[in-house]
């Protein structure tokens, strides 16, 4: 037996991963930098053991297929956290919170395993899997490790630019729905989009949605750079 989206199972582990996450982050931020690098390692192994404990355990059940290929948004985020961990790149952390973040998290309140038993293991999987994603995305951002700039949202752009035409022919190519660039998440708020636009026009309709999500989620970030900035002009010691 399945749950329902927002069905007290489904809100129990929101309310869960938001708590822990809170909590993580704070301790996090309290750590000092080789502890902080530690956690971050150990984060993106958790990631990756997971990914292939998945893995396996299609496998073994012979229910492995091409729809399990590492070419969801989130798996790409496996590849961008384990070389995030070791290296600490600016454009990288840049995508961690422009683009894997909010895929996380969309993936969390629009779970597409909702048909799944509540307690088996891709269902489980599928909750533990993305709040690591959205714990890792946060932590490195709430700690300062991560400063996110508009600037640099050009690394996401680039990413989308190559990946998402390239994703779409092979959906067509092998009937898969990877990046969900055919047809929604059930239950997700992009459903209305595709009656409206149709397919593939509803892919426009996911940039529109992009675009104002960036807006938003950058807005803040300017507005404290701007009040920073103001201060140095005004009181030459304040220190950045």
């Amino acid at each position: 037996m399945g749950f329902s989206l927002f069905g007290p199972y489904h809100i129990g582990w929101l309310i869960i991963i938001t708590i822990t996450v809170i909590l993580f982050s704070q301790h996090f931020k309290n750590l000092d930098a080789r502890k902080q690098k530690a956690l971050q390692k150990k984060i993106a192994w958790s990631i990756v053991l997971l990914e292939l404990s998945k893995t396996s355990h299609l496998i073994i059940r012979d229910e492995y297929s091409i729809n399990y290929l590492p070419l969801e948004l989130c798996s790409f985020a496996i590849f961008a956290i384990f070389y995030h961990a070791y290296t600490d790149n600016v454009l990288i952390g840049e995508m961690l919170y422009n683009l894997f973040l909010p895929g996380a998290i969309a993936a969390l309140l629009f779970c597409n395993w909702t048909h799944r038993p509540v307690y088996e293991f891709l269902s489980l999987f599928s909750f533990i899997f993305h709040f690591l994603l959205v714990t890792y995305s946060v932590i490195v951002v709430y700690a300062g490790i991560v400063k996110p700039h508009i600037k640099r949202i050009i690394s996401s752009i680039l990413f989308l630019t190559v990946s998402v035409p390239t994703i779409f022919q092979l959906n067509k190519m092998w009937d898969t729905n990877f990046m969900f660039l055919n047809v929604p998440s059930p239950g997700s708020p992009l459903e209305p989009l595709e009656q409206i636009f149709g397919n593939p026009g509803y892919i426009f309709g996911l940039v529109c949605i992009l675009i104002t999500l960036w807006s938003v989620m950058y807005l803040p970030w300017n507005k404290l750079r701007k009040v920073k900035q103001m201060k140095v002009k005004f009181f030459p010691k304040y220190d950045l």
